[in-house]
């Protein structure tokens, strides 16, 4: 083979190599598909309307880093805890089309308010057992006088026995330990006097019992809740829970000034369950997937960022937050779903094997 061949051989081989080189280092290009912005879940790589509602086809906007915006830790770190779900970017067109809403993450004074249904009720039998409280409790300190062992045991055994009774009544142990500096039961358990207190009894359902504490107020008005509100307060919760009406009995005493309130009456009740401060989001920010909670943080300029979090009581229509939010962040509240689709979308597109 002479020289001239071989020159030709090494610059044919060269070429090639290069050819090569420059064909495996190009990437190709993203496909551009299109979404419809009322069904996020149809996609096509071909312009046009939407087969399901006839609206016009809009592109997927294809998102630096599978939908992270550039130059946002915060929001790398997101979507690392939220794989499933990527940061998308809804115009203002399209976030007014599907109704986006937001509200501010903040520390709020939350409370709950539990209606119910109550009966104006004297309770005879409340009152005769704490008079056998109180008589228990003052034969026991005489019969200590006396020193005789035996007699004491019977005082103590009969003291016990009229505190459990009171206890199955729903009093709380401090309620009935301060029957022992009363001389005489609560004369309003038989028959209010002029303008005196009287008794409602009030049918609480087993969901809202956790709302529902002694010593909280409750207003009471007249059924079907028009005219006059009276304050009044819970004195005892039933231990006992009633199978057929499921629910459990509350005992509220209430100021009856001008005896408005008469036995056997029907009330409306509504029973004050103050939480105190708590950093919240309204209900409507929280989607619940069954596997984890889930809110989408409007981080500006369109974006909208998955943010797994973590929420504990729903008090008054707000979910506590305990983690995942920071107080002042803005989260969607109404069109999430939408958002929601999209994101998952846009992740499953990203995540695909070409």
């Amino acid at each position: 083979m002479n020289r001239k061949t071989v020159i030709i051989l090494l610059a044919v081989l060269a070429l090639m190599a290069g050819l090569l080189f420059v064909s495996c280092s190009q990437k190709p290009a993203k496909k551009q598909l299109y979404t419809c912005p009322m069904h996020p879940y149809y996609i096509t790589d071909k312009p046009g309307d939407c087969p399901i509602c006839g609206m016009k086809l809009v592109p997927i906007e294809q998102v630096p880093g599978a939908g992270v915006k550039q130059g946002n830790t915060e929001t790398a770190r997101a979507n690392a805890a939220a794989a499933d779900r990527v940061t998308v970017k809804i115009n203002p067109e399209k976030q007014q089309l599907i109704d986006v809403e937001t509200a501010v993450v903040a520390k709020r004074s939350l409370g709950n308010i539990v209606d119910a249904v109550g009966t104006v009720a004297y309770d005879p039998e409340l009152y005769y057992t704490q008079q056998q409280y109180i008589s228990a409790f003052l034969n026991l300190n005489r019969v200590k006088a006396s020193g005789e062992q035996g007699d004491i045991d019977a005082a103590k055994e009969s003291l016990d026995s009229a505190a459990m009774r009171l206890k199955v009544m729903g009093l709380s142990e401090n309620q009935v330990e301060a029957l022992n500096s009363k001389p005489a039961p609560d004369k309003s358990l038989l028959l209010s006097g002029q303008g005196g207190p009287v008794w409602i009894y009030a049918q609480v359902y087993q969901d809202d019992l956790k709302y529902v504490k002694i010593g909280e107020t409750a207003d009471v008005s007249m059924q079907p809740g028009t005219g006059a509100v009276y304050e009044g307060k819970v004195t005892a919760i039933d231990p006992a829970f009633n199978p057929q009406t499921r629910s459990i009995r509350v005992r509220i005493k209430v100021k009856n000034p001008g005896n408005v309130f008469k036995p056997e009456m029907y009330v409306k009740v509504g029973i004050k369950s103050g939480a105190g401060e708590f950093l919240s989001v309204p209900e409507g920010a929280i989607l619940d997937t069954g596997a984890k909670q889930v809110a989408f943080v409007d981080i500006g300029d369109g974006y909208f960022e998955p943010r797994d979090v973590n929420v504990g009581a729903d008090i008054g229509g707000y979910y506590v937050v305990n983690a995942g939010l920071k107080e002042g962040e803005k989260v969607a509240v109404n069109g999430n779903f939408m958002i929601d689709s999209e994101s998952r979308i846009k992740a499953a597109v990203g995540q695909a094997k070409p």
